[in-house]
């Protein structure tokens, strides 16, 4: 008798341990999300951004795809990165940037399928001031191209997204 209650025991503890992990895991990948939802959610409310990119083009035409970041806010903030999809820049061959960038890296979108070229700056605008950069680039194959391109501001999450398109023929 006192094996059975033994065996009963054990088998309670060992239904408790797992549904504590189940439950634990649970948590986990819930806040996780979440917490990836909401960062990818955030967008700064003291900018104001504008993108001059060309309509159209043909292989190899000197392109300049302009970007105004205004501080609209009453005080200073930090332009972090501008994010290119490639689904817009495979059509180019950005050769120079003025202001020059700090350091470049890829990454691919959550949930995959769009992959994304980031040029850092972390250059300070003051209020009502306006940095204008410039990417020089060289039109190289012909299509229609269009991508998201992310202007993020004091941190690598909170941007805000255009969507320019050039046709190079």
């Amino acid at each position: 008798m006192e094996n059975t209650q033994s065996k009963n025991k054990t088998l309670i503890w060992v239904a408790v341990g797992c549904l504590a992990v189940i439950a634990c895991g649970v948590v986990v990948f819930l806040f996780g999300f979440g917490g990836l939802m909401w960062l990818g959610s955030q967008t700064p409310d003291n900018a104001d951004i504008r993108i001059n990119a060309p309509l159209n083009a043909t292989v190899g035409d000197d392109v300049q795809i302009e970007i105004y970041v205004t501080n609209t806010g009453s005080e200073a903030l930090e332009l972090s990165s501008i994010d290119f999809s490639l689904n817009y820049l495979n059509g180019f061959n950005i050769y120079e940037v003025d202001p020059p960038y700090s350091e470049t890296s890829q990454y691919d979108a959550l949930g995959g399928g769009e992959t994304f070229q980031s040029y850092y700056f972390h250059h300070s605008i003051e209020p009502g001031e306006t940095l204008t950069l410039i990417f020089s680039a060289k039109a190289v194959l012909p299509g229609d191209f269009s991508g998201d391109v992310d202007v993020c501001i004091d941190s690598d999450y909170s941007c805000i997204t255009n969507i320019p398109r050039t046709v190079i023929e």
